[in-house]
């Protein structure tokens, strides 16, 4: 089949969630069917990355957003009554190339990644015409509504005023997309569940993230000195930054009220002033970003995921999980992973629940390498993403490119 992929950011280089689960399914396609890709880009230093996906796909169209102009987006939507993140990440620029590229080109399915892309099908002049006649499908990810919903419940006013204002604008956009699509994917089944009221579920399925088992294999640690605990994320996204000061205020320091040697590492990119600041406390290290992210999760002695909002499926999680390390977390993180608790892993909410299991495991060791182990073989068996994205395959079965697409019924756009 030919399948235009639209995604909301450069898939490439596979180094943070979005991007990791966009790069395995841009590779799950293009393995078996002629991908056309097109994009907005952010930051231009990922133009270099360019040839990277020329390789796999039989085209790449992109565009260039700022990724500095969300107030301005933000000022854009308020005026219109649009969505801010759908203002934000569509660019006229690329549209015009999406639509001159379907004069020339006939495609039978359209693939979108995350809510914003399907203003690309909405706006486009082709709706009616050759996107009204392809198989359409959407990979939501996670519900970006219920998401904004929760930041309105941890923030105050005026800030609360405007995460209410584009929870809202997203649910009518979801809603829009739920009768637009032929189908949609959800990154897990739990997710269904927040998807906004009056919206068509019926075509709703889970497709699972997975994790590169090979590259993220267990290692010995290299340094046998004070017991370390890691955290990985992109310090710049706001449940990162809240969840690691969280643990930097209220439960790092009941641990080392116990084990005064520990030493808490937050490993990954742009992070915040406020999460700089944390490194001027005793036992704190913030590392920015790291060429390879698997040398500090193969150091710990255990991973930490303290989130309190968590969307979607926690690659953080699932990576540590593969290296056989044990992972202490909160209930939202593990939200949507098939894991048991104290089996796999170590699931605490409270500071002081946190911190008592994080002492338990540092007291015993065997039995955090034992978690490790089941964690491990969890991995193994349940998160390939060569088997979670076989669903694929039953949505767009390979053939010859002009095969006419199987379509959901009921589904308009």
């Amino acid at each position: 089949m030919r399948i235009l992929l639209l995604t909301h950011r450069l898939p490439y280089p596979p180094n943070k969630g979005d991007k990791i689960r966009t790069f395995n399914v841009l590779e799950h396609l293009a393995k078996r069917h002629e991908v056309f890709l097109a994009c907005p880009v952010d930051d231009p230093a990922d133009l270099v990355f360019v040839p990277e996906l020329e390789r796999r796909c039989a085209r790449v169209i992109t565009g260039r957003i700022d990724g500095r102009s969300k107030l301005w987006s933000g000022l854009a939507a308020l005026v219109t009554g649009s969505s801010i993140t759908v203002r934000h990440f569509h660019d006229a620029g690329l549209q015009r190339s999406i639509d001159e590229f379907l004069d020339a080109q006939d495609i039978d399915a359209l693939f979108c990644f995350s809510s914003a892309m399907a203003e690309y099908f909405f706006r486009s002049r082709h709706r009616d015409g050759k996107l009204g006649r392809s198989l359409r499908l959407m990979d939501l990810i996670d519900v970006d509504s219920y998401k904004w919903r929760q930041f309105v419940e941890r923030t105050r006013a005026p800030r609360s005023w405007v995460y209410s204002y584009e929870a809202a604008r997203l649910a009518d956009f979801e809603r829009r997309i739920a009768s637009g699509f032929d189908h949609l994917f959800l990154v897990s089944a739990q997710e269904r569940q927040y998807m906004p009221a009056g919206a068509r579920v019926d075509h709703l399925q889970a497709l699972s993230n997975g994790v590169d088992l090979e590259y993220f294999a267990p290692r010995a640690r290299r340094d046998a000195g004070p017991p370390v605990l890691v955290f990985t994320g992109v310090m710049d996204y706001w449940p990162n930054v809240q969840g690691v000061q969280w643990f930097a205020d209220a439960v790092l320091p009941r641990i080392r009220a116990v084990l005064p040697d520990v030493r808490f590492v937050i490993v990954g990119s742009k992070p915040t002033e406020a999460v700089l600041k944390l490194k001027q406390r005793p036992g704190i290290e913030v590392t920015g970003f790291v060429d390879d992210v698997r040398d500090y999760v193969a150091d710990a002695a255990l991973c930490v995921v303290p989130l309190k909002i968590a969307r979607g499926l926690q690659n953080k999680v699932l990576e540590a999980m593969a290296m056989g390390k044990a992972v202490v977390c909160t209930s939202q993180s593990l939200e949507g992973i098939r894991a048991t608790d104290g089996v796999e892993v170590v699931v605490a909410d409270e500071e002081a629940q946190f911190a008592a299991q994080v002492v338990t495991l540092l007291g015993s060791p065997g039995r955090g390498e034992e978690i490790g182990r089941q964690a491990r073989r969890c991995m193994e068996q349940s998160y390939s993403w060569e088997a979670n994205l076989k669903l694929l395959d039953t949505v767009l079965p390979a053939g010859e490119a002009g095969a006419p697409p199987v379509r959901q019924r009921g589904a308009n756009p």
